[in-house]
């Protein structure tokens, strides 16, 4: 089986995340307790929006602060909320021994806020030719067009010679139905093995 790219999801692929970070740093400054700040959070459309670029940081912000009777800065909230990533290093290393290889490339569901902060802060986003972000194409997994975005991004590569790694199921299946192959990172599934499987050029089999 021919593979011409390799994509990588971001959040639990590439860098960890951890709510918490964020959820400890806001209940400080706001009456809420850090399960109504979660629950405000997760039923706002606004988030959505942000995430597909439909509104800008400085407007998802001043909302933000509001919903959740923020009582410190914008500033203070935007790094509370973006302050919230570990690199995966073991996944990392195995993106580094396969770019001499093969033109990889990132897809993620994500913000503005989030990937300023991370790309300033990881130095490993150099590794990806392509990155398709959810907020700047207007689109979030699993729908069609961000991975048509990125095989174009990609240099119109055929799909079938395309491989996506994601550990949501329903940004897998989003992939499969366009024809890509496709690694689940389910809790267990051992990316290094996956990739063997494979037969990749790069690896240390």
């Amino acid at each position: 089986m021919k593979i011409s790219a390799v994509c990588f999801d971001l959040g639990k692929v590439l860098l960890h995340f951890d709510w918490d970070l964020m959820l400890n740093r806001v209940a400080k400054k706001s009456p809420l307790p850090k399960e109504e700040i979660m629950r405000r959070l997760r039923e706002d459309p606004q988030v959505k929006a942000y995430e597909i670029g439909a509104i800008t940081s400085a407007k998802f912000f001043t909302h933000f602060k509001k919903l959740v009777e923020f009582k410190g800065t914008k500033k203070e909230l935007r790094q509370a909320f973006s302050e919230i990533f570990t690199p995966l290093a073991d996944h990392i290393a195995l993106a580094a021994m396969l770019r001499p290889h093969y033109p990889l490339a990132i897809i993620s569901n994500t913000n503005e806020a989030h990937i300023s902060h991370a790309e300033s802060t990881y130095t490993f986003f150099s590794l990806f030719s392509a990155r398709i972000y959810s907020h700047e194409v207007k689109a979030m997994k699993p729908e069609p067009a961000i991975y048509r975005a990125a095989l174009t991004a990609l240099g119109g590569i055929d799909p079938l010679e395309a491989l996506f790694i994601d550990d949501i199921e329903a940004n897998i299946l989003g992939a499969v139905k366009l024809g890509w192959q496709t690694i689940h990172l389910r809790p267990g599934v051992d990316l290094r093995e996956a990739l063997y499987s494979y037969e990749l050029k790069g690896l240390d089999y």
